[in-house]
């Protein structure tokens, strides 16, 4: 079979060669070109299973359009237009996009878009989805599961029922049509009308429990999103400046809005034991608009106003789902909402039918740039978002525990609304003290205001300098750097989502730090320099860091020894690129870049009765990432052949390294807590692409095209070596079952190879 595709794929390669006129080979160019089109056959080799082989692509065998082009710009006397573009037609990533309309009066543009996602193509279940959101399993097989709890003597019957699991399709599309419709009535004048609606569907493997938490579960979740968004506005230009309007809404609709499963071990409903089912709200309907109002102003004296206000409102108010679905539960309301003759405080009492979840936002930037003193122009910024939510907030008196149990304590949560308000003023100012040579300085000042957080205000400074060198034309360096320095007021762990205290659970830890609101050193720094000393040879190079400190003084200040979150990220880049063309038909280049990030936490193992220094750990991350391509342009022949090669290499590398930082049986010292502190073994993976192409361009606008791409993924991730392709149990607890559907993405291997005719006309 492998030997009669590829007679019949090479006959099909040399097929427009072989069909042409005598007089078409050998010639290149045209004129008045209205268009092109590419199709061809494509045959693929290997191992191909993976999922991350058409992880966000379609690439199938046999026949494809690659993309097609129309243009018409001068219709009817040069009065109208047409333009229509294809991309991958007839698969799952295909797009087109057409333009239609008369010159200088208005256009219409029209897409649709669709794009894939494979998240896996390994899973398997036996659970079954018997309407939307609702997966039941078996009625014999949830009995033989809840007869026969998983031991050692028995694995092997267990494992014969889980073999009967199905293939799980985990993959979702989005498909998206939008139009675009934009009318000048006048030269200085523009009004635009725009929709848009897309549409998600598929499935994506989620994680849920029941039982307490000691039965995890992996399910298909049901994706079904629908997003409509509309634009209009309208823009008045002059010389002198102009005006601008926008309305933007989105709406956002679940089809499937809830989740529900069977507890494979349970057939019966029972309370406290367990409940035979399990119930999750998923994503709500929701909406948001935003009005944009800006505006520019040409002052004389080389000087420019710019201004923009946006307000935008937001609004969620899906209904509330009862406490649990489990029947058996004596004390739970089976409507939400507050439950009639009861106070708010009984168990199973919702405070509410909804959330009522409201949102208004305001961005404000205002720029005023002035070039009056001649090489020395200046900008100053004015920026404001705030993030006002109205949401009320609610009171939960009690809360049913996967769908088993009442919470450990009686104590009452409440819900948070959230919101910020957040303000930077900025200078910057420049000096050209050359020709094409500057230096620059700038300072920013920035103040967050926060309701419901540890820290309600902080204000941060930051300073920097960049110059840009080009005193020749082959020699270009940038460099800038910026020091910030954020500095909260008072850090004070809020605990408001408790009103009547945390009861007997543990709190949070005080010297605990959020890394959005702990005072933190920021050092920021980049540099680019070029050089071209001869036509025929060019050199690049790039580097980039970011260093974050989040200071102890805080916690010390307040006497604390030590501060618990993250403690340092620190990131390092940098790219060499080279360039060499010997010859006008001749092009090599090689390129290089490195990526480094380092991260560090501390944190405390803690219970109730043993929450001591000596249970302390840090963990350090620290993440690389490798890339290498090289390639060459060429043309034989007397440019009747052009060959194209292109390597390209990415490796990346994650450690994870853990300690303890106390000491096991230290004297006068609670048992010793953190004895699993390790480091954990290392995960990488590698993504190699090898494409080389032959084109030869013929005349009358053909251009057969023989292409050969080899792709190769590989990874090694302990958290995915062991994943089975069907669930499993764990024959070493009788309470501790993990059902998952072996979400695994193994590497791949693949040849792909090509030929193709491409006409222009």
């Amino acid at each position: 079979m492998r030997a009669k595709h590829l007679r019949w794929f090479v006959t099909v390669a040399i097929l427009p060669v072989v069909l042409l006129p005598r007089e078409m080979a050998y010639a290149q160019g045209e004129q008045g070109e209205r268009g092109r089109i590419e199709f061809g056959v494509r045959q693929i080799y290997g191992d191909r299973q993976s999922a991350k082989f058409n992880e966000y692509r379609d690439l199938p065998e046999d026949f494809f359009v690659r993309h097609s082009e129309w243009s018409f710009h001068n219709l009817l006397d040069n009065t109208f237009f047409f333009t229509a573009q294809t991309r991958y037609s007839r698969n799952q990533d295909q797009s087109y996009l057409f333009d239609l309309g008369r010159h200088r009066k208005y256009h219409l543009e029209l897409l649709w878009d669709q794009t894939p996602h494979v998240f896996t193509n390994t899973a398997k279940s036996f659970f079954e989805e018997t309407s939307p959101g609702v997966f039941t399993v078996p009625g014999a097989v949830r009995s033989f599961l809840q007869s026969n709890p998983p031991t050692a003597t028995n694995v092997a019957s267990l494992q014969a029922v889980l073999d009967s699991a199905h293939l799980l399709d985990m993959s979702l599309r989005s498909d998206k049509g939008a139009g675009t419709f934009t009318f000048t009535p006048a030269s200085d004048w523009t009004v635009q009308l725009g929709y848009s609606k897309e549409k998600k569907k598929g499935y994506r493997p989620f994680g849920t429990t029941i039982n307490s938490f000691t039965s995890p579960i992996e399910l298909p979740e049901p994706i079904d999103y629908r997003t409509h968004q509309v634009k209009t506005g309208a823009e008045y230009a002059i010389d002198r400046g102009g005006i601008q309007a926008t309305y933007v809404g989105s709406i956002f609709n679940n089809e499937v809005s809830t989740l529900v499963w069977d507890n494979p071990f349970r057939t019966t409903d029972a309370f406290p034991a367990g409940g035979s089912r399990g119930r999750l709200d998923l994503y709500p309907d929701n909406n948001a608009h935003r009005l944009r109002f800006a505006g520019a102003l040409n002052i004389p004296h080389s000087t420019r106003f710019m201004a923009s206000i946006v307000p935008g409102w937001m609004r969620q108010n899906d209904p509330f789902l009862p406490f649990t679905i489990n029947t058996a539960d004596p004390t739970t309301a089976t409507n939400p909402g507050p439950c009639p003759g009861k106070a708010l405080t009984d168990v199973g009492c919702l405070p509410g039918q909804s959330l009522h979840g409201s949102k208004q936002t305001l961005a404000m930037n205002y720029t005023f740039t002035s070039k009056a003193i001649r090489n020395f122009p200046l900008t100053f910024r004015y920026r404001s978002y705030d993030y006002n939510n109205n949401t009320p907030s609610l009171t939960f008196s009690q809360y049913i525990s996967t769908d088993g149990s009442l919470s450990s304590a009686v104590v009452p949560r409440r819900s948070l609304p959230y919101a910020y308000d957040r303000k930077t003023l900025g200078l910057d100012a420049s000096f050209e003290f050359l020709k094409n040579s500057s230096v620059a300085f700038l300072y920013e000042w920035e103040r967050m205001d926060r309701e419901h957080r540890d820290v309600e205000r902080s204000t941060e400074h930051s300073v920097g300098a960049a110059f840009d060198l080009n005193p020749l034309n082959w020699l270009l360096f940038k460099a800038s750097y910026r020091h910030s320095q954020r500095d909260p007021e008072e850090y004070e762990v809020n605990e408001e989502s408790f009103p009547q205290g945390e009861g007997t659970a543990l709190g949070e830890l005080h010297s605990l730090r959020k890394l959005d609101q702990a005072e933190r050193t920021r050092h920021r720094a980049e540099a680019l320099l070029q050089l071209t000393p001869v036509e025929q040879f060019s050199f690049g190079a790039s580097y980039g860091t970011t260093q974050d400190g989040y200071q102890e003084s805080g916690c010390i200040w307040l006497g604390y020894d030590q501060c618990y979150g993250l403690l340092k990220d620190i990131s390092f880049n940098y790219t060499f690129e080279l360039t060499y063309t010997p010859r006008s038909d001749l092009s090599l280049y090689a390129e290089y870049t490195r990526e480094k990030y380092n991260y560090r936490q501390r944190s405390r193992q803690r219970t109730a009765t043993n929450d001591n220094p000596n249970n302390d750990w840090e963990t350090d991350r620290r993440d690389l990432v490798d890339v290498w391509a090289t390639g060459v342009d060429a043309s034989l022949l007397s440019d009747k052949v052009i060959f194209n090669a292109f390597w390209w290499l990415s490796a990346a590398k994650n450690r994870i390294l853990t300690r303890a930082l106390g000491t096991s049986g230290a004297p006068g010292t609670p048992a010793f807590l953190p004895t699993t502190a390790q480091n954990y073994p290392d995960t990488s993976n590698r993504w190699h692409q090898l494409v080389t192409t032959l084109r030869f361009p013929l005349k009358g606008g053909f251009t057969p095209q023989l292409q050969y791409r080899y792709e190769k993924y590989d990874r090694v991730d302990f958290q995915l070596e062991n994943v089975a392709q069907y669930p499993t149990l764990d024959p070493s607890s009788a309470t501790a079952i993990y059902l998952g559907v072996g979400a695994d993405i193994p590497g791949y291997n693949a040849h792909i190879v090509e030929a193709s005719l491409e006409y222009r006309f």
